[in-house]
């Protein structure tokens, strides 16, 4: 396991020590979670732009449940 190191001011520190403490969790895992957030939330939204765009340039295709039901003979 690897360790990577955070740089915080004593105000950053405080906070996210006492919230972790509030939580019961410990400020590694904390930081963590929010990042796999951050991650997920930024793929969710290039996600959604993509699928804004191809509405604004008319290449988006969609399929009917009958046509979907015949795409896998159902």
């Amino acid at each position: 396991m690897s360790t990577v190191s955070v740089r915080m001011n004593k105000e950053e520190q405080s906070v996210f020590t006492e919230y972790a403490k509030l939580t019961g969790v410990p400020l590694s895992t904390l930081l963590k979670k929010a990042l796999e957030e951050k991650i997920e939330h930024d793929f969710d939204l290039k996600s959604i732009l993509e699928y804004e765009k191809s509405i604004a340039d008319n290449t988006l295709k969609t399929y009917t449940h009958s046509e979907v039901n015949k795409m896998l003979e159902l």
